[in-house]
């Protein structure tokens, strides 16, 4: 696994974990605005929340390219569909049991792959899909996800830090502080950070380096929360 590809894991969302029930205020849904910046590269962002019952929607929109995930309230996921028309990408990944079923069409031909998975949750839009972890009693867990650049199913380990006060988009706000580890030998190559808002679990903030040693950090952070959107 290339480190400079480990940073899939940001975007790239059947079974609920077995963590207390979430504590505090829920994120509001709507279209929050974030951006990544890469070096002098920027790219704007779109994280939309929508709720349906014991569903929740979380899509993300860049440019062309989109995420579209279903999970469970407390953030496990049901399905994936990423579609990236550059790339001749359309992949829906759905789990049912312990077998998570990917079909569509990768580089404009057809793509069809299942994978056996155990009893630990897939977990696919990080932004989402922390918030019962966050709101637990655990230090660290470990859950599956898609690498969305080689649809690659890994296992990755997420440990608490310390709460943290940072500054987002101007604003001074209490977060909650985490590492993300790949499982196995490159867990003491590569982590990447994420910062949540203590009071409802908002995804902030995201740093990493991406690649070798001289490659520009990558960092996400939100810019703007809903009210100041028109609807996607």
């Amino acid at each position: 696994m290339p480190l400079s590809a480990l940073s899939c894991v940001l975007y790239a969302l059947f079974l609920v974990f077995s963590c207390p029930a979430l504590q505090g205020q829920e994120i509001p849904a709507g279209v929050y605005s974030y951006r990544e910046k890469v070096g002098e590269v920027i790219t704007p962002f779109y994280w939309k929340l929508e709720e349906e019952d014991q569903r929740r929607i979380v899509s993300v929109y860049e440019k062309e390219k989109s995420f579209i995930n279903i999970c469970s309230a407390d953030g496990a996921t049901w399905q994936w569909q990423l579609k990236d028309p550059d790339k001749k990408h359309d992949i829906i990944a759905k789990r049912q049991g312990n077998e998570l079923k990917i079909s569509g069409i990768r580089n404009g031909k057809t793509y069809e792959e299942t994978v056996e998975l155990d009893d630990r949750p897939w977990y696919q839009p990080l932004s989402f899909s922390l918030r019962n972890f966050l709101g637990s009693k655990e230090k660290s867990i470990s859950f599956w996800t898609i690498r969305a650049d080689t649809i690659e199913v890994t296992s990755l380990e997420v440990e608490k830090m310390a709460e943290e006060e940072v500054v987002v988009n101007q604003k001074l706000m209490l977060a909650q502080k985490v590492e993300l580890r790949a499982e196995g030998f490159y867990s003491h190559f590569w982590h990447g950070t994420y910062w949540y808002r203590k009071s409802d679990k908002l995804f902030l903030m995201y740093r990493s380096v991406q690649g070798l040693p001289g490659t520009a950090e990558t960092l996400v952070e939100l810019m703007a929360e809903p009210g100041l959107h028109e609807k996607l």
